[in-house]
């Protein structure tokens, strides 16, 4: 199921915590040329859960909730609170970028990189995670459950 922009004008999307875990990780997947599982996978889910958990309502003893207005909130809530995790940060960083030590913020890092899925094949040590598109995917994945849901209850 694609999006349309009037999905992007719903409101009241609702986010369950495991969903929300579960998206992040796959997008951290799907977001890369050659699928790999991102590197300190644990740490990233032990985070996205304790946010999870600050932040939605607890509706029973392991399922928690929370209502977005909005997309817009949905994406501000996701930028502000997800894409900061350290962790993510780092799945920007190509694995022989990682490998030499280099940082997100190193000053000697190239600022841009110009790619697409056309382009020609990457090396698999220079595959890396387009942040912004990470971010909006998520964010897409979790809107179209939602109204996946909705639909399928009436």
């Amino acid at each position: 199921m694609s999006l349309t922009k009037s999905d992007l004008q719903l409101t009241n999307y609702m986010v369950n915590g495991a969903s929300l875990v579960a998206n992040v990780i796959y997008e951290a997947i799907k977001c890369k040329t050659y699928p790999t599982l991102p590197r300190k996978i644990d740490a990233i889910v032990e985070k996205v859960t304790a946010l999870y958990k600050r932040d939605f309502e607890r509706v029973t003893s392991d399922f928690y909730l929370r209502q977005f207005d909005t997309y817009d909130e949905l994406m501000t809530w996701l930028k502000e609170n997800i894409t900061p995790i350290p962790e993510i940060q780092e799945m920007n960083l190509s694995k022989s970028e990682f490998d030499a030590g280099v940082t997100v913020d190193s000053d000697d890092r190239p600022k841009y990189c110009f790619t697409s899925r056309y382009s020609a094949a990457v090396p698999e040590d220079d595959d890396f995670v387009d942040l912004g598109a990470f971010t909006r995917n998520l964010a897409h994945d979790l809107m179209r459950e939602n109204i996946e849901i909705n639909y399928s209850t009436f």
